[in-house]
């Protein structure tokens, strides 16, 4: 299977999962969509993907050059293949937590959480700069020696998982809750309760939130909002790229003056 046939099939099964959870939705009688929100996602998510495409080449390339400076270069086994998956874990879980405590990294990330809703399509609200940054944060596992080409591999698999965690119909999942990052840890991610907030930065697991203290487990009797602690009630794309860009340009503007 080829890269083209298997983004199809995602493609094939993101529709399907969307058309499902809305039907869902409906019948529910849940509000779990707004049509404006769900465009806002789908535009981001389309921009995110062209940027990726267009950068991922870019950072790939930096990639190989940086690689060569590497003391070792850890043989491709299936060791080293799980090896690699633990570190780009642990790489995505401080990249994901300091884009949440950094305010210049906050203003890409702040695109992914500005919805008050969650659902399918939020996970397609891909933070429109974010790979400006983000592939810095992977150089130290170039350096210790893992292939550019097993990087990129274990890295895109993570972005892609990420879409099964966006939901509200998927609920507890016992056992597996313990090591994987579940649709339910991810709703305390995405809510703007001050309980919740700055909890489970993990991609695919969970247990580097448990190790640093950042892990919180999704309450029963807790209503959660979604959304931004200050949202932003707008569906301008521009207005979700750009606000708090914005609020930082007034902010420092205040001082100087």
């Amino acid at each position: 299977m080829n890269v083209n046939q298997s983004f199809y099939i995602f493609l094939v099964v993101f529709l399907l999962a969307i058309s499902l959870e809305g039907v869902y939705g409906y019948y529910s009688e849940r509000k779990l969509y707004n049509i404006k929100d769900s465009l806002v996602n789908v535009f981001l998510g389309a921009s995110g993907i062209l940027n990726r495409a267009i950068t991922q080449g870019i950072w790939l390339s930096l990639w190989v050059y940086i690689y060569q400076f590497s003391f070792i270069k850890i043989p491709e086994t299936i060791w080293a293949w799980i090896l690699l998956f633990f570190g780009n874990e642990f790489v995505y879980y401080w990249f994901h937590r300091l884009s949440h405590e950094k305010r210049v990294l906050w203003a890409i990330h702040v695109n992914h959480h500005s919805s008050e809703y969650l659902n399918f399509t939020t996970a397609a609200r891909i933070p429109f700069f974010n790979l400006i940054l983000h592939n810095v944060f992977w150089i130290p596992l170039l350096l210790v020696g893992f292939n550019p080409f097993m990087i990129f591999a274990v890295e895109n698999i993570g972005f892609l998982f990420a879409f099964v965690q966006h939901t509200q119909v998927i609920k507890r999942i016992p056992y597996l809750e313990f090591i994987f990052n579940t649709p339910s840890h991810h709703r305390v991610h995405h809510s703007s309760n001050e309980e919740y907030l700055n909890k489970n930065f993990g991609n695919v697991l969970i247990i580097f939130d448990r190790i640093f203290g950042t892990f919180k487990e999704e309450q029963e009797d807790v209503d959660i909002k979604y959304g931004i602690s200050k949202n932003i009630n707008s569906y301008n794309p521009a207005t979700v790229i750009f606000h708090e860009w914005i609020d930082i340009f007034k902010e420092i503007r205040k001082k100087k003056a």
